[in-house]
């Protein structure tokens, strides 16, 4: 038993090790999120403009709430979100400063949320929660200056692969049950022809794809589409094979967003934290061409 503890010990590890970020990248993405919740920051003030009976909380964390709550307490959520969001910019006590963040726009999105806006951005809001424990403040600011940095850690980088897989997954099931893998119709044109009929949410190329008449094609995408959301939670044990996922992904995201017009640009930082290997390699090569280039000609 002892020895199946050890073994899966050490695989975690290995995985864990894999997925780990480098410092200097991490501290890069951290710095381009909170310049991102700064300069595109999502709105709680609308709330204010809906009537109080329209209010109906949201089961989970907020089925205790039984009003609306006054504007001033969204006017509090969105300056302590661009305080926060300063000083997780800058990396000062990076770790506290990302938790309260993550708490904040959860509680800005429940509240939200109890209004009937429902969206699929909860990932946003819980990942400084997640790059806080992944030690993003390490690089790039003031805590590492001070010496109080956390060095970057896999552990928490798996926990966070295993999250985005599983929210993806629990995007591909529904549709798997629904119907998409009934060779006999085409449920992402039907989408498409949704929103067109209703005029809204729609992309800059909707037409042009809409007009593709081929049932191969659509068929084609109806598969795609459920395979790409939901093979990541087993593709996340091969850290390899989760990043090829990733990159397929985002073929996908920009497919969705030029048909039906939802719009994932939030999603590139919760995405870029695993393509550290690719900037470590990149960094190699352009140190390795420069120290070539400063090594002194034989003559």
């Amino acid at each position: 038993m002892s020895k199946a503890v050890d073994f899966a010990a050490s695989w975690v590890d290995r995985i864990s090790e894999s997925y780990r970020v480098q410092p200097t990248y991490l501290g890069i993405v951290r710095i381009l999120f909170a310049l991102h919740v700064l300069v595109f920051p999502v709105d709680y003030l609308w709330t204010a403009e809906v009537p109080a009976s329209f209010f109906q909380a949201r089961p989970g964390l907020f089925a205790w709430m039984t009003a609306a709550p006054d504007p001033w307490v969204m006017i509090t959520l969105e300056v302590a979100r661009a305080l926060l969001a300063v000083l997780v910019l800058v990396g000062y006590r990076t770790f506290q400063s990302s938790i309260a963040l993550t708490l904040v726009m959860v509680v800005g999105a429940g509240v939200t949320h109890s209004f009937g806006k429902l969206d699929h951005f909860i990932l946003y809001e819980l990942f400084p929660a997640f790059m806080a424990f992944a030690g993003w403040g390490a690089a790039l600011s003031l805590d590492a200056r001070m010496g109080r940095g956390r060095n970057s850690r896999g552990f928490p980088m798996l926990l966070w692969a295993v999250t985005v897989a599983y929210a993806l997954f629990t995007a591909a099931l529904p549709k798997a049950v629904a119907g998409w893998l009934d060779p006999a119709k085409e449920a992402s044109r039907g989408f498409i022809a949704r929103d067109l009929a209703e005029n809204e949410k729609l992309g800059p190329l909707v037409d042009v794809i809409f007009a593709f008449d081929n049932h191969i094609f659509w068929k084609f995408m109806d598969y795609a589409t459920v395979f790409a959301e939901g093979w990541l939670i087993v593709a996340v044990l091969f850290p390899v094979l989760f990043r090829i996922g990733i990159v397929a992904l985002l073929g996908f995201h920009v497919g969705v967003y030029m048909s039906l017009g939802i719009d994932f640009a939030s999603y590139f930082f919760l995405y870029a934290v695993f393509f550290s290997p690719a900037y470590v390699w990149l960094r190699r090569r352009v140190a390795g061409k420069q120290a070539q280039h400063n090594q002194p000609a034989i003559t």
